[in-house]
């Protein structure tokens, strides 16, 4: 399809006026923008990169009169299709320009940022000050912004002790249908001091995990907290998976730690463990040296994991990896007496190295974009209550069993992700691999001398194909056990069987902030 032309086309002159022509895409380029991690959408008819919120309300305001809908995009690192056009009647605005963190209050705790600020790039401006949000981000967060989080919701570091993405947010600032302003939290009040969330219904929560169905985010207050200056981490290794779902469900519910996660082998041995080139390993090894206490700390640590790395990524069948923080050591100590004293009723302490890269790296290179060999990737995941993580274990398996042959005949293989979500939640994230070529999107994230590094493949429908029925049958599986999923997007089946009065209210809502349903059409099923 060739790309419109600006001149002669109204709706597009408009765009420029506001925006300017070196912010208007229409040429080739919007296949990136509109392609995700997994798939691609329609091809808009342009992606706009406004310059402020002023522009950014201009931007919808002209579209939503000339009936073109309307698709948010943040750092577009995400793979259930949350910006991806449905329409090719529609606009993409993204995020990007949109980058200002726009305060930090020091004394009220809190910051604003616009949506295209990047996880990076916040923690690093609240670290100066020693400052940090409760969430510090989801691990892609060198790439991914603040705005698409939490449209989407995301888990990161901290997440185990303060919850997910969502519930830092304390205020937002939105523009809805014709350019209107809605500001949610104590944003919205006669003072605009954006401190507080509760007071009365909580409109910030509607809007919170919306994937940009409600409108566009054009400013974003979260809470912010003190720095601890101490932490440490922990590594056990479980026989089976009930060991280690027994061990992390008790440790949950003490909320000790700031982030845990587990891998069976095939992940540690795979994506985890994978060789990194030399440089990313040199900026490993200088990070976990600048995380550490001292640097004579840190460089025993890095020859430890040098030494014993590739055993912890072996040493069992499951491994669970503990990050957590404190104010003394006295503090630290204790942590670790109480997560090896229920950790070891079931497994065994194991080196190490994975959460001390994770916590010295928490935004690392987009590199996992592909998997170990340059296969793609892409997971599904679902939120269970602790009480059935065993019992979804225990039949996801059983298919993986059936669809053996198929997959060895495909070259498909899957690996395992799980962690508990605080007290009581698990979180249960399979991750499919199979050889195929790289979309548009890899080539242009990934740099050239890392995918000159890794093998190509050629097109693969048959293993793509293979691919899209497995994880279809995942997610019909997490809907029979009432799963919740993060990054909802135009993946997960938000609507289906759910009570009726909250459809009926969520369709209400819709229609009360976008009454011709323009924006991001499909999203969450509305």
């Amino acid at each position: 399809m060739a790309p419109p032309e600006i001149h002669g086309n109204e709706f597009l002159h408009g765009l420029e006026r506001v925006v300017g022509g070196e912010h208007l895409i229409v040429d080739g380029r919007r296949e990136f923008f509109t392609t995700d991690v997994y798939r691609r959408g329609e091809l808009p008819i342009a992606v706009v990169r406004p310059g402020s919120v002023e522009e950014a309300a201009q931007v919808i305001a002209h579209a939503y009169a000339n009936d073109v809908a309307i698709v948010p995009r943040g750092g577009g690192a995400s793979y259930t299709a949350g910006y991806l056009p449905t329409t090719a009647k529609a606009i993409l605005i993204d995020a990007g320009r949109l980058d200002r963190i726009v305060e930090i209050n020091e004394q009220d705790m809190y910051v604003t940022a616009e949506p295209g600020v990047t996880w990076a790039e916040l923690d690093a401006a609240l670290a100066a000050r020693g400052l940090r949000t409760p969430i510090r981000g989801p691990f892609s967060g060198i790439a991914a912004t603040v705005g698409g989080s939490i449209s989407q919701n995301a888990l990161g570091l901290g997440t185990n002790t303060w919850g997910v993405s969502c519930e830092i947010v304390l205020a937002m600032e939105v523009i809805a249908a014709e350019g209107r302003i809605v500001r949610t939290g104590q944003a919205g009040s006669k003072l605009g001091v954006p401190f507080y969330r509760h007071y009365g219904p909580d409109l910030t929560g509607l809007f919170a995990g919306d994937c940009g169905a409600l409108g566009f985010k054009s400013l974003i207050t979260l809470k912010v907290m003190k720095t601890r200056p101490r932490s440490a981490c922990l590594s056990f290794g479980f026989g089976t998976f009930e060991d280690a779902i027994q061990a992390m469900s008790g440790i949950a519910g003490h909320v000790v730690e700031e982030k845990s996660f587990a891998l069976d082998r095939a992940l540690q041995q795979g994506q985890i463990g994978k060789g990194q080139d030399i440089s990313t390993r040199l900026e490993m090894a200088r990070s976990v040296i600048a995380a550490s206490d001292n640097p004579a700390a840190g460089l025993l640590k890095v020859m430890r994991m040098g030494l014993s790395g590739s055993k912890a990524l072996s040493a069992a069948p499951y491994a669970a990896h503990y990050i957590f923080e404190g104010e003394s050591a006295g503090e630290i100590r204790g942590k670790k007496r109480l997560l090896r004293r229920l950790a070891l009723r079931n497994g065994r302490e194991i080196p190490n190295s994975v959460p001390s890269i994770v916590r010295a790296t928490p935004f690392a290179p987009l590199h996992n974009v592909l998997g170990p060999a340059g296969e793609r990737w892409v997971p599904v995941h679902g939120i269970l209550p602790a009480s059935t993580v065993l019992a979804f274990h225990r039949e996801f398996r059983k298919y993986l069993d059936v669809r053996r042959q198929d997959m060895a005949e495909h070259g498909v293989h899957v690996g395992l992700i799980f962690s508990a979500l605080g007290a009581g939640s698990f979180l249960y994230e399979p991750a499919f691999y199979w050889k195929d070529e790289q979309s548009v999107y890899h080539r242009t994230v990934l740099d050239q001398a890392y995918r000159d590094s890794i093998p190509s493949y050629p097109s693969n429908p048959a293993g793509a194909e293979l691919v899209q029925t497995m994880r279809q049958a995942a997610i019909e599986q997490y809907h029979r056990y009432g799963a919740g999923h993060l990054q909802v997007g135009k993946q997960y089946p938000l609507l289906r069987d759910r009570d009726p009065a909250a459809i009926e209210l969520m369709r209400a809502l819709k229609s009360a902030v976008d009454a011709k349903k323009l924006f991001n059409p499909g999203a969450l099923g509305l």
